[in-house]
């Protein structure tokens, strides 16, 4: 296979490698019947007694485990002046959201703070994750993200509801100054326009990192075919195949900042919806 491989040339041989690797970063696998390939091997479900999840649901629990301890170990460093390089990194975190996410909120915005910081260490955690070769984060699937995205629609209803009780919240969807006649339209276009906002945010950050895990992934195959082309003793790829290298580890360090930016951005959208909701209008 190997000796077919370079014989071929690796521009040759990618096609069908990036193929399998589509397959195997597939977002939509997640179910027991797309869950075996062609030779019967469990790739995307871990079955625990009659119990059936996905390998990125795995994930999901453990980037929530990690959320938690490093909350609790944090919880626990807490001084007037913190020291430590991880004290101060997570301290960076908290006043990033704090100032730049968390600003945007106008009425008792401290109230709120906790959970954008949740929702933003969440997401950087299972971003950061998604970077490691292999792994397969709940971000790398619509279906985590849309579920993220749905916690985030039923949060910020509850706060509204709970600042200015249920049936206000509602009727407010609809500006004032808006004729009667055409409010109940007015509020039918606002309802939907909410309902929307959990798919934008779940595609936004979907969409993000898989094509991420993509280039990542066809950059890695470039690399190693090129290497292997050259270790064949294929001179042709010997300057190619340090240059793929090169071209990964910088892709590497900008999914990095991708990953912390969509962190970002979903957080900042969530801040806006709930000063949204709570805002007097």
């Amino acid at each position: 296979m190997a000796a077919e491989t370079v014989a071929q040339g690796p521009l040759q041989v990618l096609p069908e490698k990036v193929e399998h690797l589509l397959q195997t970063l597939d977002p939509t696998s997640i179910f027991p019947s797309q869950a075996y390939n062609e030779h019967g091997h469990l790739q995307r479900i871990l079955s625990i007694g009659q119990w059936t999840i996905s390998v990125n649901t795995v994930y999901f629990i453990l980037t929530s485990i990690l959320v938690l301890v490093l909350v609790l170990v944090m919880a626990k460093k807490i001084k007037l002046v913190p020291k430590g390089r991880g004290v101060n990194a997570f301290e960076f975190l908290v006043e990033f959201v704090r100032n730049n996410v968390g600003g945007i909120i106008k009425h008792d915005r401290k109230k709120y703070e906790p959970f954008l910081l949740t929702c933003f260490v969440f997401i950087l955690i299972s971003n950061l994750i998604g970077l490691i070769p292999g792994a397969k984060p709940g971000t790398g699937i619509i279906a985590g993200t849309f579920a993220l995205a749905i916690v985030v629609l039923v949060y910020f209803n509850a706060v509204g509801m709970k600042a200015k009780g249920a049936g206000k919240y509602w009727l407010g969807l609809v500006p004032h100054g808006v004729p009667g006649w055409i409010a109940p339209i007015i509020w039918l276009i606002e309802f939907i326009s909410m309902l929307l906002r959990p798919i934008t945010l779940a595609l936004r950050l979907f969409a993000n990192m898989y094509a991420g895990h993509i280039i990542l992934g066809i950059f890695a195959l470039l690399t190693g075919l090129f290497a292997q082309a050259t270790f064949q003793g294929l001179g042709l790829y010997i300057a190619a195949s340090p240059a793929w290298l090169i071209l990964l580890i910088g892709l590497y360090l900008l999914e990095l900042v991708v990953a912390f930016v969509q962190a970002y951005v979903f957080s900042l959208l969530t801040a806006v919806y709930i000063d949204s909701a709570t805002a007097a209008h």
